[in-house]
């Protein structure tokens, strides 16, 4: 037992020299280099700074400095528009999925999308609970004249009178826990926000005649999702700094 806590506690060490390392390197980088880009200034903050730094690195896994934070993150597309996101340790079918339950005024199939990686801003910890790039959907159904092929993350959906949508925010195993509420929107909305696992596991059910529980307050028909929606805010654990994804609150 006394191996194991050192072991990891030695991973520990290692991922805040490594986090601070990069970060000294980009500074030393603008320091040495008067016509760096600007994004090398400083604390690597980003996945963008990071391919400043380090034009040929590819997507993966990275630790970054912010201002207030550290912490890992996945960077995709780093030779395109570098973004970071969040590997979630629970996936499949039940965990991390949205639905908008099909019934009542909405004929067809439950839509459910399932998410593996989410949309994290690195500055403030907040997702984008829109985007759907790590997402997969499955079935279709009809709300008035739309086609619904696809839900946002952290939101359950229905429209028989009853809250028979439903949807889960499964953190286990990540750095990270909820630190925002979820919200009841819509016509005669129902629903209920079940947490457990000190914040990092929700259970969600949602709906009304048409509703909907979903992490936005001033959401509306939240299905098809398009643009950026912020509106999920996160915070680090407090065993954070012990997770392949380490977090770590410097305020």
């Amino acid at each position: 037992m006394e191996l194991t806590i050192a072991s990891r506690a030695l991973r520990t060490v290692t991922r805040i020299s490594l986090a601070f390392c990069t970060a000294l390197a980009a500074t030393t980088a603008t320091t040495t280099a008067n016509a760096a880009p600007a994004a090398t200034t400083g604390l690597l903050d980003s996945c963008a700074a990071v391919h400043a730094l380090l034009p040929g690195a590819p997507d993966g896994n990275y630790f970054l400095a912010t201002n207030r934070y550290l912490l890992g993150v996945y960077c995709h597309d780093m030779f395109g528009t570098p973004r970071e996101y969040l590997n979630l340790a629970a996936s499949g079918p039940t965990a991390n999925f949205s639905q908008y339950t099909a019934g009542g005024a909405a004929p067809g199939s439950n839509t459910r999308t399932t998410f593996s990686k989410l949309r994290l801003n690195p500055q403030n910890l907040t997702i984008d609970v829109n985007d759907l790039t790590f997402a997969t959907s499955t079935g279709q159904l009809t709300h008035g004249n739309q086609t619904v092929t696809s839900i946002p993350y952290g939101t359950a959906v229905g429209c028989n009178s009853s809250a028979n949508g439903v949807a889960n925010v499964d953190l286990r195993g990540t750095a990270f826990a909820v630190s925002s509420t979820f919200h009841l929107g819509g016509f005669m909305p129902a629903g209920t926000s079940t947490a457990s696992a000190a914040n990092q596991l929700f259970n969600l059910t949602g709906g009304g005649y048409c509703g909907w529980n979903a992490p936005s307050a001033t959401a509306y028909n939240p299905f098809n999702p398009t643009g950026s929606d912020y509106s999920l805010t996160l915070s680090c654990t407090p065993d954070g700094l012990l997770r392949p994804q380490p977090c770590l609150d410097l305020g």
